[in-house]
């Protein structure tokens, strides 16, 4: 058995071992959501009879990644209507999201654990033509099915982070093994390709395609949408959004938000958290604080007196940023990294962010180098840049103006990944 191999084996091995602490992690995850306690059957590779057609199979991890997938897939089913398209996630909202945009159009199930057994009989009941991975999942059993099946493997809008590189670096051999049959990578940056030819990705088979979240498409209602909204939920009210929020943040946002009504006392807050386990949590917090706050799951109408919506559904986001006239993205204040910073600024809205950013990085960097993004620290800082942006119109102009530079000179992800992707479909 040669080293590659028994890194393999040893990993197969590893898998298992760590089976209980998997069981035990869903059952944590439910306690939040209860949705991760259904449909557990997927989640080891039995999805009933398999599927009649070859297929072509996307993999995109929750709801960021579904999102960024979606003008991908709509090509997709509109270039081969022959074909099966299969939808796989890992988390409850990315799975109602999928349902959301593309309801009976495409096949979807949670894409098992990297299990060696559970991932044989997904192969088996999918039966592939061609796996596609949005941004970066890097299971080493499915990479390694994949090339013993001769099953075409393309990383679309590929990212490797930097605390994740230290990760395959300690594991290299593994993940050569798993990065060695051939697999395309469409990197979002060179920096991301040269990542991936570290790690055993063939230089050859490496391309910068860029990312794919710049072709993202809002519905042609989103703006009709946000004006109703705005008129009959808001009652013309400024308005700043703080969305994809983690713990510890929403207090920050708050505090910001208690200042902001100072010089604004109409301001009305919006608070999307980024995970539905926390609604209840934050809306807690929000009732503790002393602000008056009404949950968007009430669909009910807001008084002059409300001072926090809580948004707590799911796919509304987009609308929110649409009617909003400053957006703050969370997951940047602390540990966790930013999200997607181009929703909001395609959308004619500011954007604010907080100082950790890894994960975007690159398109941080491009809207710093523009103008087109604020960094705050603190409280102070969120709450002096929101009032600024609501009175002053001339930076809210430059701000979105450069904004939407910056995603139309990127645009283009869509056809190069479609070009990397049609030479390996069957006609």
């Amino acid at each position: 058995m040669n080293s590659r191999a028994l890194i393999r084996y040893g990993y197969v091995v590893f898998a298992y071992l760590m089976l209980p602490l998997i069981l035990l992690h869903l059952l944590y995850k439910s306690l939040g959501d209860s949705n991760y306690l259904k449909r557990i059957n997927e989640r080891f590779g039995f999805n009933g009879n398999p599927l009649n057609k070859k297929t072509i199979w996307i993999h995109a991890v929750s709801y960021g990644e579904v999102k960024a997938a979606s003008s991908l897939v709509y090509q997709l089913i509109k270039r081969y209507p022959e074909k099966e398209i299969l939808l796989t996630t890992y988390t409850p909202t990315g799975s109602a999201l999928i349902q959301e945009l593309f309801g009976d159009t495409v096949h979807h199930v949670y894409l098992p654990y990297d299990l060696d057994g559970a991932v044989i009989r997904f192969f088996k009941w999918a039966n592939p033509e061609i796996s596609i991975i949005i941004e970066t999942e890097l299971w080493p059993n499915f990479f390694h099915y994949c090339g013993k099946l001769n099953i075409p493997l393309v990383l679309a809008s590929a990212c490797v982070s930097d605390k994740s590189i230290k990760l395959y670096r300690m594991l290299l051999g593994l993940f050569q093994e798993a990065v060695s049959h051939g697999i395309v990578v469409g990197a979002q940056t060179e920096e991301e390709a040269k990542k991936f030819i570290l790690i055993g990705a063939s230089e050859s088979r490496t391309f910068v395609t860029g990312n794919i979240k710049f072709d993202y498409s809002t519905p042609d209602d989103l703006i009709e949408k946000a004006n109703m909204f705005k008129k009959e939920f808001a009652l013309n009210r400024p308005i700043w959004v703080a969305g994809s929020t983690h713990k510890g943040e929403e207090r920050i946002i708050l505090d910001a938000h208690k200042r902001i009504l100072e010089a604004y006392p109409d301001a009305l807050l919006i608070i999307a958290p980024r995970r539905p386990e926390r609604f209840q949590s934050v809306q807690n917090l929000i009732h503790k604080r002393g602000f008056s706050c009404v949950s968007r799951s009430q669909d009910m109408q807001i008084s002059e007196n409300t001072q926090v919506i809580l948004a707590d559904t799911l796919g509304e986001l987009p609308m929110f940023y649409s009617a909003s006239s400053v957006a703050f993205v969370g997951g940047s204040l602390f540990k966790t990294g930013g999200h997607n910073l181009l929703e909001p600024a395609s959308l004619n809205t500011p954007v604010i962010a907080g100082p950790v950013l890894y994960g975007v990085e690159e398109i941080a960097n491009m809207l710093k180098a523009k103008g087109a993004i604020e960094i705050v620290h603190n409280a102070e800082e969120l709450s002096k840049t929101v009032c600024q942006l609501l009175s002053n119109s001339d930076r809210h102009k430059q701000m979105t103006k450069a904004a939407r530079k910056v995603v139309d000179k990127n645009r283009g992800s869509l056809e190069k990944l479609l070009s990397l992707i049609t030479p390996l479909l069957k006609s």
